[in-house]
């Protein structure tokens, strides 16, 4: 296998048992020695090996597959035109009184699970990965709408491991302290 994977993208990934940071390349030839057998395909199979990749591997970041002389491999192919869906029909008066009788004949939540959703009630879901991630301005907005110890919690350990994090580690203790 001639070729290599570069990552196109701005974040380093640990893929295919190896780091590789924004413009890394790895070649065809490695990821086909650590994928191979998974794969089932044989060594002559570059382009099929490249899609198999794309689909199992290498699903989040940005990738770029390129031939040893650089040019692109597995140029994508132009995709076929949708035809529009029907538009749905509009309900007759026997199926909706189909369908409320149904509904009249069902206990009120008999099988339902019922959960709170908390997307509704905070308007975003806040997680300690959105947090880290976010530039200061918009973290200190999430730090202050959450009131969640755990969350809390965890953005501030993962702040430990993160370089340029400190102002966001010394918004979460103190958030802590507001909180607890």
């Amino acid at each position: 296998m001639r070729g290599y994977i570069q990552n196109t993208g701005d974040r380093a990934f640990f893929v295919l048992q190896r780091q590789l940071p924004p413009g890394g390349k790895l070649t065809l030839e490695n990821a086909y020695k650590t994928l191979g057998k998974k794969s089932g395909l044989g060594e002559e199979d570059v382009e099929e090996f490249v899609e198999f990749l794309k689909t199992t591997a290498l699903v989040r970041g940005s990738w770029s597959f390129f031939e040893e002389d650089g040019t692109s491999l597995g140029v994508p192919k132009k995709k076929k035109v949708a035809k529009k869906a029907p538009a749905p029909r509009r309900p007759t008066e026997a199926s909706v009184a189909k369908t409320s009788s149904k509904a009249a004949k069902d206990a009120h939540g008999s099988g339902r699970n019922i959960s709170r959703n908390l997307e509704e009630s905070l308007g975003t879901l806040i997680t300690p990965v959105k947090i880290i991630e976010a530039s200061y301005e918009k973290a200190g907005l999430l730090i202050e709408k959450c009131n969640d110890k755990g969350v809390l919690k965890k953005a501030l350990k993962a702040t430990q491991h993160f370089a340029g994090k400190e102002q966001h580690m010394r918004h979460l203790m103190k958030r802590l302290e507001q909180v607890y």
